[in-house]
This record gives C-alpha cells, structure tokens and sequence, in this order.
C-alpha cells in the first residue's frame, strides 16, 4: 500500500513552524501539484489554510489535467486547530492591519487585531526562507490568494510590501475594515511611488453588498442575525472602488482584472474566487 493510500489528500504534507514575529506556532500545509514535470513550480501560499487547502489543491490539479496551470507548490497558512470555524480569533489577529473599535464592540470576544504587520513579517523573514530552502521552486513566481480578511490582508501587503509575491488573488476583502483604512494606504502609496508591478485579480459574490448579507444570514439565530445589520457594509461597490483608484494610478507594471460573480453570496463564492483569479494570474483560457 502506497503513502497516498493512507491519505484522503495525494501528495501533501503537513509542517510545523514556530514564529517569533507572531509569537505563535502555524500549521503549513504542503501540496505538491503537477510534481512529475521537470519544471521547479511556483509557489501558492493560500491563506486560512485549515479551510481552504484541500480545495485549492484540488482546484489547482483539476486545472492542470487540461495544461490550465504549471506545475505549482501550494503552501496553506494555518493554525494549530481543526475547522476553519475554530481559526476565527487567530485570523482576526493576523490578517488585520489595525484595530477596529466598532468590530470589537460587536463582537467583544475577538479583541485580538491588528498583526497583520507582524505575520507579514512571518512570511518574509520565516515561511518563505523555509519554502525556498526546503523545496526545489521557482523563487520567483510566487502568489497569494486571500478571502474576506485573508482579501483585506493581501490588499495591505500589495500596498505595502508589493515585491513580497509576484500574483495577487484577493477574494471578497473585507476592505470595510476600520472605517476603510485600507484606501488610506492606497492614497499613501500613491503619493510615494510611481508604479507597482504585480498581477493582481479581484473578485468579489454579487450578493456581498448590505442587501445579500441580511438574506445570507437569515438561517441564522435572531441574536446572530442582528450583528449583520448594524454596520452597513458593501463589499461589491468596496472592491469596485478599490479597483478602480489601482486602475486610475495607470502604474506601468501592474496588470489588474475583477469580476463581480453572479448569484454569490460571501460563504458561497470563496472557491469560485479562487478558481477564477488562479485563471487571470497565470494565463489560464477565460
């Protein structure tokens, strides 16, 4: 019996890694994705890994049975935890950029926010030397893909330390953040620079506005539901906005796509997302 027959996951592996930026231990997953071509692959460093990683594996090799994509290394960021749903205070912490005042009074047990500096620092100085060393790769083609906060925390690392991945895939960014502190960056790193080379896909659920969260949460219980409508929040004009400022810049390197996905709500669209910025990103058939 093969290692693979033991496994509901081919060809992946799971590391632990220690880091002192954080101050936290994170669960790296490791899928390797096209390995028998000869090819070093580039790297997909997929954030809230403990969700996200079997299906952007997955997603990735179903693409590659028609030649879609490269050989790619798909490395998930997560934590020490089982579901997605357990992650959601060490998200918050990581993935934000500041604090959030309102958030917090409406959800008052997650008053853990504003590392995203700290575990930016985590994959420069400590994950990414580790893949480089561990794994023979093409150093230099690497992405991420981020959803919602993991979106908001992509947004802020291509706004602040660009060079740090050459593709961007930013699902549903949760840029409402902190009275939408987000477009303070982008007017700052305007100001500073006359270019940004990167590739950077958007994309965002058509029923992500104000209107589709209340129908999106309407299963939930009364005292559930109510947290979603009191802040008003569209993240369909949000990322529309924030496209259209990067597009406006007309930064010779960057190249910049969207799409707003019909009939998407937020917990609905993720893989979709990913599916189609993997597509844009590396030159797939669309």
């Amino acid at each position: 019996m093969s290692a693979n027959d033991r496994s509901p996951l081919a060809d992946t592996e799971v590391h632990f890694l220690r880091s002192e930026h954080v101050g936290d231990e994170f669960k790296i997953f490791v899928g390797h994705c096209g390995a028998s071509d000869p090819t070093p692959p580039a790297v997909l460093y997929v954030g809230d890994a403990n969700g996200m990683f079997a299906s952007a594996v997955d997603i990735v090799r179903f693409m590659q049975l028609s030649a879609q994509l490269p050989p790619i290394l798909v490395v998930g960021i997560g934590y020490r935890m089982g579901a997605v749903g357990e992650t959601i205070q060490v998200r918050t912490r990581d993935f934000t950029p500041t604090s959030d005042a309102s958030y917090t009074e409406i959800f008052p047990a997650q008053t853990r926010t504003g590392g995203a500096p700290r575990f930016l620092a985590f994959i420069r100085d400590e994950l990414q030397p580790c893949v480089h060393a561990r794994y023979r790769i093409d150093a230099v083609d690497s992405a991420f893909f981020g959803h919602s906060l993991g979106g908001l925390f992509a947004t802020y690392v291509l706004l602040t330390e660009p060079a740090t991945f050459r593709r961007y895939g930013i699902g549903s960014p949760s840029l409402w953040w902190d009275d939408n502190m987000i477009f303070g960056y982008e007017a700052r790193y305007a100001a500073t620079h006359d270019d940004l080379a990167a590739k950077v896909f958007f994309a965002v659920g058509e029923y992500e506005d104000h209107d589709g969260r209340q129908r999106e949460v309407s299963r939930l219980p009364a005292d559930e539901r109510a947290k979603a409508g009191l802040r008003y929040i569209d993240m369909v004009a949000d990322t529309e906005r924030m496209v259209a400022s990067l597009r406006g810049r007309k930064y010779p390197s960057l190249e910049i796509d969207s799409a707003i996905l019909p009939g998407e709500f937020h917990v609905t669209v993720q893989h979709i997302n990913l599916s189609r910025a993997l597509r844009y990103l590396f030159d797939a058939p669309r």
